[in-house]
């Protein structure tokens, strides 16, 4: 079980896990919160994404499973070759402050999200998942707190990607919804270009 663990960020050498990505042909860092599905919800959206895939022609495959996740709140961080230490303690100093109950996640439906020519698919939920935006809210006002210039956020639509670079498909209502009770929420460090996920802390979400 995930909950109470802390990862060390590592900003130095002598860690467990090295963030800093010094080499200019190393990928760019991004900085978000986001909730994580349970193996089994994984398991079953990776399933989900292969028969919508075939079924409706996607020439890309579905994301991993290990990297399956409801973003939050992003960090607003240039796009540098190096994790930024003040925005990472920011985002950390911000999340100690959350005091929120475990809550249901729910998704009924699978859409064309977006309004690109390459268009992602993801689980969504029309009624909005409000417990997800109530979190984004309180992330958003406890970032504010800490002093750190957030800039401008947009506005949440809470969603899981399955795959990328899709094609606009008619929503498909799904027999059976998605869902998981949310118990906890992390910080990543999303390694742009190579699809990795770096877990820096978790946070619990109290029964």
């Amino acid at each position: 079980m995930k909950n109470n663990r802390q990862l060390s960020l590592n900003l130095g050498d002598g860690g467990r896990r090295q963030t800093s990505l010094p080499s200019e042909q190393e990928p760019a860092n991004g900085l978000y919160f986001a909730i994580l599905p349970d193996q089994e919800t994984a398991a079953r959206s990776f399933e989900l994404a292969g028969t919508f895939r075939r079924q409706y022609g996607f020439s890309t495959k579905p994301r991993r499973k290990d990297l399956f996740h409801i973003t939050l709140y992003r960090m607003q961080i240039d796009p540098m070759r190096e994790l930024p230490e003040d925005v990472a303690f920011a985002a950390m100093e911000a999340a100690s402050t959350i005091r929120k109950r475990s809550f249901p996640v729910l998704f009924d439906r699978a859409v064309s999200f977006g309004n690109r020519d390459n268009r992602p698919l993801v689980l969504w939920n029309k009624d909005g998942n409000s417990e997800l935006k109530a979190l984004h809210r309180e992330l958003d006002e406890a970032i504010e707190l800490t002093g750190f210039k957030r800039g401008r956020e947009k506005p949440v639509e809470p969603h899981m990607t399955l795959l990328y670079q899709g094609h606009l498909i008619p929503d498909i209502l799904l027999e059976e919804p998605v869902s998981w009770t949310a118990r906890d929420f992390v910080l990543i460090n999303s390694l742009y270009g190579k699809a990795t996920h770096d877990h820096l802390c978790y946070w619990p979400l109290h029964d």
